[in-house]
């Protein structure tokens, strides 16, 4: 039995990473090592998600729940204007939203 972490690791956090990244770069004109300091990963990572190595197919998914949107909106705000790291309660709460919208929508969204 997988725990809902274990999923959400493996294809939610990618995405999640990947639309932080791409925003950050694209709409605030940060570097990738700027962003891979901010999410905690390396600059060859933040490479993979902006050039859609990683975490693509998740993207529009995420995107797609009016919830996890905010949520990024949230994050990427707090991120420019107050210099903060990636805030991981907000990651939970981006989680939780995706599990939700995966019971409403098919059983294997998340798996």
């Amino acid at each position: 039995m997988k725990l809902p972490c274990e999923s959400s690791v493996k294809y939610v956090l990618p995405a999640l990473r990947a639309i932080i990244a791409r925003r950050l770069i694209e709409e605030y004109g940060f570097t990738q090592s700027t962003v891979a300091k901010a999410l905690g990963t390396t600059q060859a990572a933040i490479s993979h998600y902006v050039n859609v190595k990683r975490g693509g197919k998740w993207v529009e998914k995420l995107l797609s729940i009016e919830e996890a949107r905010k949520t990024i909106d949230e994050i990427v705000e707090c991120m420019v204007s107050q210099g903060r790291p990636l805030d991981w309660k907000a990651v939970c709460r981006i989680c939780r939203a995706a599990r939700a919208y995966s019971g409403s929508q098919a059983a294997s969204y998340i798996e």
